[in-house]
């Protein structure tokens, strides 16, 4: 049976800390990870569990039962067409003139064939696939090392490389939509940057398929842990 969410009673936000083997069992070493953070992150990752359980996927769900599929597609290949945008300035900042070309035939073709991108034409091209590059692989690629591992409150699994990156993503999307809102005369900033925010975080939950304590390993937090930071190790390399 998958373990369930933990309530505030049970773990007093202190994460359930599960000790197999002996001391010095080593058959969990490949999963080890520089996380000289641990108790803490744990604490993090029960309470994003919390969060997550009991008010995104809730408010997923009445997202996803409000707006048809055909309407929830076409609100994802919108943002993924504005989030071209940063990805192109990444590419460019780490020197990938390959996939610069692929990203701006992207847009190109998006915007204009696919109606300002609620559909994506540009998928259907054998060699036009989405890029994925972001502030946290720009700068790995120039050097800077991810540092401990460090579960980010709401956001989930990150480091203090990718964290930092995280800023500079979150920057260069307000950044991009300042502009649009000035360029399409939007007076009132605050409060379609907000509904924004919100289709952003709806749209985004709705399309990832973990959820927390339902992986049906008592190691899950290691697994997360494992996976998240071999995945970033290859995002940079490629």
């Amino acid at each position: 049976m998958p373990e369930p969410v933990p309530s505030l009673t049970e773990t007093g936000f202190k994460a359930p800390v599960k000790r197999y083997g002996t001391e010095g069992d080593d058959s969990l070493d490949f999963l080890k990870v520089y996380d000289p953070w641990e108790p803490l992150n744990r604490n993090i990752y029960v309470f994003n569990a919390l969060f997550d359980n009991y008010l995104m996927l809730p408010a997923t769900r009445t997202y996803e039962f409000i707006l048809p599929q055909p309407v929830r597609t076409g609100v994802k290949n919108v943002i993924s067409n504005a989030n071209e945008v940063p990805t192109l300035i990444n590419c460019l900042l780490q020197g990938k003139l390959t996939k610069s070309a692929i990203t701006t035939s992207r847009l190109l073709i998006n915007t204009t064939f696919g109606l300002l991108g609620v559909f994506d034409p540009a998928s259907g091209a054998e060699n036009l696939q989405r890029q994925d590059e972001d502030v946290g692989q720009t700068l790995g690629v120039w050097g800077m090392g991810a540092g401990p591992y460090f579960v980010m409150p709401f956001m989930g699994p990150s480091n203090v490389r990718d964290t930092l990156g995280f800023g500079g993503d979150t920057l260069l999307v307000y950044l991009q939509m300042m502009y649009v809102y000035d360029k399409l005369g939007v007076s009132d900033f605050r409060s379609v940057a907000y509904t924004e925010l919100v289709v952003r975080l709806l749209n985004k939950r709705s399309n990832i398929k973990f959820t927390y304590y339902e992986t049906g390993s008592p190691f899950e937090y290691e697994l997360v842990r494992f996976i998240y930071t071999k995945k970033r190790e290859l995002d940079i390399e490629r």
